[in-house]
């Protein structure tokens, strides 16, 4: 089976066990697995100006809880790799 029909299908078994439950988003879950991923890589793999500008990009503000955390594990990530 081609990953689209494989992707489809899981989306509807997804969607099939959730009966009576609240809908989730799928466009919205598979956005946010692929902004982690990207997140995951640049902590491993890129500079810092990169990692805060693709923080920046989904909208979180400089100062924000959010934007705090990131930096902090990518300080903290970067540190154990020296």
């Amino acid at each position: 089976m081609d990953e689209r029909k494989e992707q489809d299908l899981e989306d509807v078994m997804r969607s099939e066990t959730r009966r009576g439950k609240r809908p989730i988003d799928m466009a919205e879950r598979r956005r946010r697995t692929e902004l982690q991923r990207d997140f995951r890589f640049l902590l491993e793999n890129g500079s810092k100006e990169e990692f805060v500008k693709a923080i920046r990009a989904p909208g979180l503000s400089e100062g924000s809880a959010q934007f705090e955390q990131a930096l902090t594990a990518w300080n903290e990530t970067r540190g154990r790799q020296k």
